[in-house]
């Protein structure tokens, strides 16, 4: 399984962002605007460079990642400022994602180092016949296993 943008902004979405990040902003969907030199995963680096060059600013806040009905992850990230006020992800993505879903945080900055990523893990499970085998992956029927 591989984490991925979130389709849509889901109720599970917002309530890890207020509870777990920011109450004070809302994640937004921004399409990616590659840039030239821009170095995958290197995205503070590649805002302070293009701002050197090209003016506007910096918004630090979260990449919004999600294995439905598994987990949901947010990844420290930086994007454009441009001089309209317009949010720019100018870093290109490993697995080439075409859009983030990003959360601006009112409070944090990149003070160097690594900021560890949020999760939260949620298990949405079908209900499992008894003699069904188990999710657990064990092999052996449900009422035998986790569900004895």
């Amino acid at each position: 399984m591989t984490h991925t943008t979130p389709e849509k902004i889901t109720e599970r979405i917002l309530k890890f962002c207020r509870e777990k990040i920011d109450p004070t902003t809302k994640p937004i969907f921004l399409k990616l605007t590659p840039i030239g030199n821009c170095r995958i995963k290197d995205c503070f680096g590649n805002v302070e460079n293009y701002i050197k060059n090209n003016g506007g600013g910096v918004q630090y806040g979260w990449i919004i990642w999600e294995i439905p009905n598994y987990f949901i992850e947010a990844e420290f990230h930086a994007v454009w400022v441009n001089n309209k006020g317009e949010y720019l992800d100018i870093t290109p993505k490993i697995d080439g994602e075409k859009e983030i879903l990003f959360l601006p945080d009112s409070k944090r900055k990149d003070e160097g180092g690594i900021t560890p990523n949020i999760k939260e893990y949620y298990m949405e499970r079908e209900k499992i016949g008894r003699n069904e085998p188990c999710s657990c992956g064990s092999g052996k029927k449900y009422k035998k296993c986790c569900g004895a």
